[in-house]
């Protein structure tokens, strides 16, 4: 029987939801039934104590289309939130299937938004839909003397790869770590850049560096998943000025800023600009 007529059915159906979250090739599999199923080559694991969502919600805005799955505070996944979340986004795709039919449909696509534990033994992981991103900021072009380009990407044309740095952590503490090859470039090299380390499988979680001085890197959201001996990949950052841009990186080409701009506001109430 196929998954429409049972979906229709009155008394033959059996509903199972399937739940794949992925992080680049990182995969954890979940279905809400009592043993484990098969899909393809991958196998979607019972969870022991349930998982189970709240239902999708199509209001039409994609702020309150939030989707809620509740399962027990071990679950693998919930685990990557407990201090500071991955840099990277963990996707969710669910599939509805009925027991013994090897069809199934995608019926929701999203996101993790955010974990909590609303007690000891269980957590909530609270997912947006695919569409939360058609409200976020679009174009940030500004007419202003700072570049308005993030550092690496696309419009910048930095290769990261040419300025990167690879080191071991010598020393750390909850909010910084050290290091003796960061003292052989002057202090604030490192500042508003980045650290990365491998999570396996290529993944790799980051860290904005919020202050280089000396040795040290202060980093923005602590040194949760770092420590001493491993090996890091760092990248500098930039202050988004003409200066940095040209002395540091040779970019002047591409510098998004208005470097020349007057001081002055054309909407000062002085009709001379």
């Amino acid at each position: 029987m196929s998954f429409d007529n049972q979906e229709r059915s009155l008394d033959s159906g059996r509903p199972v939801r399937l739940y794949q979250f992925a992080r680049g090739v990182l995969r954890w599999l979940y279905n809400s039934s009592d043993r484990d199923i098969t899909r393809g080559t991958q196998v979607f694991r019972a969870v022991r104590g349930g998982i189970l969502d709240e239902g999708i919600v199509q209001s039409g805005q994609a702020s309150v289309d939030l989707f809620k799955i509740n399962a027990p505070a071990d679950l693998e996944v919930a685990q990557l939130y407990r201090s500071v979340p991955p840099s990277s986004e963990v996707a969710l795709t669910v599939f509805d299937r009925h027991h013994g039919d090897n069809e199934d449909v995608v019926v929701w696509t999203g996101s993790i938004q955010s974990v909590r534990w609303p007690q000891l033994d269980s957590c909530q992981l609270i997912c947006q839909p695919l569409s939360a991103r058609m409200s976020m900021q679009g174009l940030r072009q500004g007419w202003e003397r700072a570049c308005h380009r993030a550092l690496y990407d696309l419009g910048c044309t930095v290769n990261r790869d040419l300025y990167q740095v690879t080191t071991e952590i010598q020393d750390l503490t909850g909010a910084s770590i050290s290091s003796g090859t960061f003292a052989s470039y002057p202090d604030g090299y490192f500042t508003a850049g980045f650290v990365e380390w491998s999570v396996g499988s290529g993944e790799y979680d980051r860290r904005a560096i919020e202050r280089h001085s000396g040795s040290t890197l202060t980093l923005l959201g602590g040194t949760a998943g770092l420590a001493a001996g491993r090996t890091i990949r760092v990248y500098p950052g930039c202050d988004q000025t003409i200066q940095t841009c040209n002395d540091r990186f040779d970019n002047v080409l591409n510098f998004g800023g208005i470097w020349h701009l007057a001081g002055r506001s054309p909407f000062d109430g002085n009709p001379v600009f």
